[in-house]
């Protein structure tokens, strides 16, 4: 299957340097053009020597240079729209050459493949989770890392991203788009793609352009049955992008953006909560009913992915088997999915984990440094994978003026004083030798994890800002001054936070460490409620949240924040659940997201990372973001050697929809009986 890199596309539509200069003399538009070009081509030196020359000219023949300038600045002007098309038609051009190019490598690699390398079928992948922690079997509601991981064997999205880390597209339901203009993307559907056989669509109809259709549309409205727009949509911002879609016939469709915008693929066709469904499951269960919102332990799937679902029960497991009707084929032309299905069971605390993979009843685990490392002790020939964790530890407040605070005494977070105070008496590097025995780093923000290596704060600087210094002394000595500063302590209030109930499960008596450790930071009573992630979302969406110490929370959806920022720091946004908001946050948000320049979008996303993290001297901590990063593991994967995980499933998140391409091998002699 092709593939293609996100940013080299993006930077193939930005025109060079050379046309732009070429583009502004022909126009006419002078130093109001070259203003938009920056710096950095051989260019400036060329047209210094040129300006140089002239200036040691007679007079007379400058005068008259000046006049034929003028003259061709006049004649030209007209032909600036022709000039431009012209330009950015063969930017086109040279993109689809780029992309066949890349297309008949692809395909030159996959002929060029031995034959005898072909995996082999059969068995059952078993590992265990946090199967319990699920909210939605909606496809377009469900955000939690495990039903992430469950929708990604029984959907498919439009395209995907193959390898989010690198930011490399592939098809999906349908191929890439074909790019006409900076506005238009055209989708084909993928010969043979089929629904399920099985209800609600038996029989396993073709899918269809008009289906994709109906999927956008219900994204765009976020309704529920009743025709209310329902807030529990979280990605509704991210669709709204669209500004149009024109279905030309039953496997081509054409969408429009609003204006050229540098995230619309990852934002809405990328988007990870973006999969599609047949329109007979969003009739039967979202728009006749709210099944799929108000029964989330029930089993509702009406895909096209590589495994039907077949049992699930959240205090138990979700058994997927292999569709037999899969519809893509790998480079040696066999079907896909190569296993018989996954077992995915409810098996969270990590002696117990670790006791059922030395015991063969699970193939794969994840644990912390020190079981990893006795595990491939124990055992050398066991597979490890060493990877970025997704899912940030972060610190989480709600801005709400409208809630009156736990206490009913009023939103003690709306003095961002106090927000500061509790994110400098956060000992990042406590909770990284408790949580993950040191194997973690220190993240800014959520957004911009310490290992989106591009987008992240650099280190030297991370360790200078409140909060990750490694004298605590002025960290502590700061969030009390911030304290006394807001007249918290002085009121005699005590604050309420929530943890969510796994966070203690998997880490024993993390909360008592959470709490003692503000406690001694800030001198003030901390309360902590433990509460499954259903009530955490819940008082989310309804604004009454009332903020936690270090938990987790969802992996970036892109490595470029952008659209993070415009969809949850922006007022209007369809996550910006914490009622953030601040102007320049806003301006800077909006103007990245018509910025095609990488670098100048990385000067632009620094300016936000530091107003958000109360380090900008213009803003101090006005811009602080309700949610504030505080470490993102090293992940360790170990594996059977029969099982053969596709190397683009370890990735930092959202990477469960590759593996139909995994296998296990049923000959090897560890393969159990």
């Amino acid at each position: 299957m092709a593939e293609r890199n996100y940013w080299q596309r993006m930077r193939r539509k930005q025109m060079s340097r050379r046309a732009l200069l070429r583009a502004s003399g022909r126009a006419g538009v002078g130093a109001a053009g070259l203003a938009l070009v920056g710096c950095g081509d051989d260019d400036d030196d060329s047209v210094s020597q040129v300006a140089q020359q002239r200036q040691q000219q007679q007079q007379a023949m400058q005068q008259q240079a000046q006049q034929q300038q003028q003259q061709q600045a006049m004649q030209q002007q007209s032909q600036q729209q022709q000039e431009d098309q012209a330009a950015q038609q063969a930017q086109q051009s040279e993109q689809q050459e780029a992309t066949a190019a890349e297309q008949q490598e692809d395909q030159q690699q996959a002929q060029q493949a031995s034959v005898s390398e072909a995996p082999k079928y059969g068995g059952t992948l078993r590992f265990g989770g946090p199967v319990s922690t699920h909210d939605y079997w909606d496809p377009h509601r469900g955000v939690f890392g495990p039903t992430q991981f469950m929708h990604g064997w029984v959907y498919n999205y439009m395209i995907r991203w193959a390898n989010k880390e690198q930011a490399i597209m592939d098809s999906d339901l349908a191929e890439l788009p074909e790019i006409p203009d900076g506005e238009t993307y055209i989708f084909t559907v993928v010969d043979g793609a089929s629904w399920h056989d099985q209800f609600p669509t038996e029989g396993g109809r073709a899918v269809t352009a008009a289906d994709i259709d109906y999927n956008i549309e219900r994204q765009v409205n976020a309704f529920d049955s009743t025709g209310t727009e329902d807030s529990t949509f979280l990605s509704a911002s991210s669709w709204r992008k669209i500004a149009s879609t024109d279905v030309i016939d039953d496997r081509t469709i054409s969408l429009k953006s609003d204006g050229v915008d540098s995230t619309f693929l990852s934002a809405s066709v990328l988007n990870p909560f973006g999969w599609i469904a047949a329109p007979e499951g969003i009739d039967e269960w979202g728009y006749k009913t709210d099944l799929w919102r108000d029964e989330q332990t029930v089993l509702r799937v009406a895909g096209s992915g590589p495994f039907i679902a077949e049992f699930f029960e959240p205090t138990d497991r979700l058994i997927v088997r292999r569709n037999p009707n899969y519809w893509k084929y790998d480079a040696w032309g066999q079907q896909l999915p190569y296993m018989d299905g996954f077992n995915y069971i409810e098996l969270w605390e990590p002696t117990a984990q670790d006791t059922a993979f030395r015991t063969r009843e699970i193939d794969s685990v994840g644990l912390d440094v020190a079981l990893t490392d006795a595990l491939t002790n124990d055992f050398p020939n066991l597979t490890k994978h060493t990877t970025a964790g997704g899912f940030t530890i972060q610190c989480r407040t709600n801005f709400n003026p409208d809630w009156p605070g736990e206490d009913g005494l009023g939103n003690p977070w709306l003095d961002r004083r106090m927000w500061a105070a509790f994110h400098a008496a956060t000992d990042r590097y406590l909770m990284i030798d408790t949580v993950y025995l040191g194997s973690a780093k220190p993240s800014a923000l959520p957004e911009t994890p310490w290992f989106s290596a591009f987008w992240a704060p650099k280190e030297d600087d991370l360790i200078t800002w409140p909060g990750y210094r490694p004298n605590r002394d002025e960290d502590l000595k700061l969030a009390n001054d911030l304290v006394d500063a807001s007249g918290f302590r002085d009121s005699g209030r005590e604050l309420y936070i929530i943890e969510p109930d796994v966070w203690e499960q998997r880490y024993p008596g993390i909360v008592e460490t959470i709490k003692g450790m503000y406690e001694s930071a800030l001198g003030i009573t901390v309360n902590i409620d433990l509460q499954p992630y259903t009530v955490v979302l819940q008082r989310l969406v309804e604004g009454t949240y009332p903020g936690d110490g270090p938990s987790w929370t969802n992996p970036p959806s892109d490595l470029d924040p952008t659209s993070s920022w415009l969809n949850g720091r922006v007022p209007g946004g369809s996550s910006n659940l914490y009622h953030y908001e601040h102007p320049r946050v806003t301006e800077v948000a909006e103007t990245m997201k018509v910025t095609l320049d990488l670098e100048e979008k990385k000067t632009l996303s620094d300016e936000v990372v530091q107003i958000m993290m109360g380090v900008h001297p213009d803003h101090g901590w006005d811009g602080i973001s309700p949610s504030i990063a505080v470490m993102n593991p090293i992940n360790n994967t170990v594996t059977w050697p029969y099982f053969h995980g596709d190397p683009n499933a370890y990735q930092f998140a959202h990477a469960g929809h590759n593996h139909p391409n995994s296998w296990l091998d049923v000959d090897h002699p560890d393969f159990p009986a």
